[in-house]
């Protein structure tokens, strides 16, 4: 009886996530993942089960990787504006150091599905309202320590803030240029400050 072909699982992954965050789920194909991957249709097909499976399995891996970087980012020690700020300096520097442009897997995701695929949605839905919630965990800190403005709501504020993440991914694919892209960070920041 043959071995079964023995391959980096995680790797593999790693692979096809990369692919489809360049082309997108509906623009890559299964000869394209097996190319990228250095499978065969039968041992990607025995590893993950179907192109879709994968890509659900690509989008959690892409949010288990946000995850551990909101904790880094928004949760801490440091004042929870800080904190906020500091998230969106790494979000700046990650849209500058992408010369391909390729945005934000989960919110091309959000772009691409249809409407009504409510499985792939959560898939990337549930890992950007977990950057939401850490979001707006932070601006409820920096509501009880006076530093937003009067009357200010923290989760509306918190979902403010993920728009400003949701189209600045978008605007930086059409407009790359990092100082006009600080300007308007510096600008939504601004926002849910108190003023001094």
């Amino acid at each position: 009886m043959a071995r079964p072909i023995e391959f980096d699982r995680d790797q593999a992954l790693r692979e096809a996530m990369q692919l489809f965050w360049r082309r997108g789920y509906n623009r890559t194909s299964v000869r394209d993942l097996t190319e990228a991957t250095r499978l065969k249709p039968g041992s990607l097909y025995g590893a993950f089960a179907s192109k879709r499976a994968l890509f659900a399995a690509a989008l959690d891996s892409y949010g288990a990787e946000l995850a551990r970087l909101v904790d880094e980012l928004l949760r801490g020690e440091a004042p929870p504006l800080e904190r906020i700020a500091r998230f969106f300096d790494h979000l700046l520097a990650d849209m500058a150091g992408d010369p391909e442009r390729k945005g934000c897997l989960l919110v091309n995701t959000l772009l691409e599905v249809r409407a009504d695929d409510s499985e792939l949605a959560r898939h990337a839905g549930d890992a950007l309202a977990r950057v939401e919630q850490a979001m707006g965990d932070a601006l409820e800190e920096a509501a009880a320590r006076g530093e937003l403005p009067t009357g200010a709501q923290p989760r509306i504020l918190a979902s403010l803030l993920m728009t400003g993440i949701f189209g600045l991914r978008v605007y930086s694919r059409m407009r790359p240029d990092s100082v006009e892209l600080r300007h308007i960070v510096d600008t939504l920041l601004a926002m849910v400050r108190a003023p001094r």
